[in-house]
């Protein structure tokens, strides 16, 4: 049994109107379970006995960071090539995802990326693996591991791929199912069915992933219409269907459990068939910048009543840090409302709510994450913001309200800033 805990700080504490609270000076405990049992003024001496408490007072504390759409295999080529999607994939993802076959790689990739995660305050990631069921087995074992909750799937093509990642739906099914009886839902691990996109997918494969997610009551992930040259291929391989989405949808791959990524291209009527099936885009922006890809139209979404996420994408985002998602997440905002003549609504705050309480509510779980209140779990982020600061130590800033200091850490964020990542009141990354 773990020891109580908790933490004296300033905090940041998303709220469910989509703001933010800022409280200068509080104090959270937690049980023995790893769930908030206080949160509000610093209480008498008494009230803390029996519980080792980080003393923070100078540190800023965010609830843990949601990540709703990356790559494990793809973080050792982060940053590598700037070329158009389908180009990329196969002169990058797919070789780089072919080395999964070899044991050793998989288990010290998958070590690398879930610690990489923790220190970047992430204390909740969604995931796509290799094609290989030995290297997503390992991969679920590392995350168990390492403390991480981990929503992680073994990553489908029977098409369209080198033919070392080609499954056969047979196989595919035979694969999950072991999975699903090891892994889902037990401790801090979910499977996630992933076709990965319906390029690569055919009919059969698509039909059977929509089965087992609604079958074992599992996410889905997949991408859609992050490029036009894949739209259009999309197109060509599926003429029966009316759109990109319409694909998913046919085959039973679109439901409340869906996370899409990307979604810069969709159409008018994929909108509204998305929002119907209360399915979630996941929003990439330093992936779609990278290649070149789009700006994703997130105001029109959030005013369309579409459910949204962000992530981080990793290669085609070349950072694990949702600080920096965030950051880039409200300039390509800024940008796209410049060449739409719209006037921006993306904020610091704003995007700061999507990667922690909204993430959470996109995985139906804003009731025990992404935010300080009593019974939730105790995921949370202590960060040194006077690493970001301007001045010498000695030499005060005049910028220092909490809000000040939340801009600081998002549009300054470097990797020294996290100082303990925790995870149901585990303390999982101290630097």
């Amino acid at each position: 049994m773990q020891n109580k805990g908790g933490v004296i700080s300033a905090f940041v504490n998303p709220q469910n109107d989509g703001t933010l609270a800022f409280i200068e000076r509080a104090c959270l405990l937690y049980d023995e379970n790893g769930r908030i049992d206080y949160f509000g003024e610093v209480p008498a001496a008494d009230r803390l006995i029996g519980y080792e408490i980080l003393l923070r007072e100078k540190f800023v504390t965010l609830p843990g960071l949601i990540d709703l759409h990356t790559h494990l295999p793809q973080y050792e080529f982060a940053s590598q090539g700037a070329e158009a999607l389908l180009p990329w994939l196969n002169r990058y993802t797919f070789p780089q995802e072919g080395r999964f076959s070899d044991d050793r790689v998989a288990e010290l990739q998958s070590l690398n990326f879930f610690q990489s995660s923790l220190s970047h305050g992430t204390t909740t990631t969604v995931a796509y693996l290799s094609a290989h069921s030995r290297a997503a087995d390992i991969a679920f074992s590392e995350a168990s591991r390492a403390g991480i909750r981990a929503y992680l799937g073994l990553t489908l093509m029977d098409r369209n791929v080198p033919e070392e990642l080609l499954t056969t739906a047979a196989d595919a099914e035979r694969n999950m199912m072991k999975l699903i009886e090891t892994w889902h839902k037990k401790g801090l691990t979910e499977f996630v069915v992933t076709p990965r996109f319906a390029i690569s997918c055919s009919g059969a494969l698509l039909d059977l992933c929509g089965k087992l997610s609604r079958a074992y009551d599992t996410f889905l992930q997949t991408h859609i219409s992050e490029n036009r040259d894949e739209v259009s291929e999309t197109s060509r391989l599926f003429p029966e269907a009316k759109s990109y989405a319409d694909v998913y949808d046919q085959h039973g791959c679109l439901h409340a459990k869906t996370l899409l990524g990307h979604g810069i291209h969709l159409a008018e009527a994929e909108r509204r068939l998305i929002r119907e099936r209360e399915s979630v885009v996941v929003h990439c922006p330093v992936s779609n910048n990278f290649l070149g890809s789009g700006i994703l139209p997130y105001q029109n979404f959030r005013h369309e009543k579409i459910r949204l996420g962000l992530g981080t994408d990793v290669a085609a985002g070349y950072s694990l840090s949702m600080l920096h998602e965030a950051k880039t997440m409200t300039e390509m905002a800024k940008l796209r409302a410049h060449f739409d003549g719209a006037k921006c609504s993306i904020t610091v705050a704003d995007a700061v709510y999507q990667a922690t309480l909204g993430n959470a509510a996109a995985l139906s779980r804003a009731h025990d994450l992404g935010s300080f209140a009593i019974g939730k779990q105790a995921d949370f982020c202590v960060i040194d913001d006077s690493l970001c600061d301007t001045l010498l130590d000695e030499e005060k800033n005049h910028y220092s309200a909490l809000a000040e200091r939340l801009n600081r850490i998002v549009y300054r964020s470097h990797n020294n800033m996290v100082e303990t990542t925790v995870v149901a009141g585990k303390t999982v990354f101290a630097r």
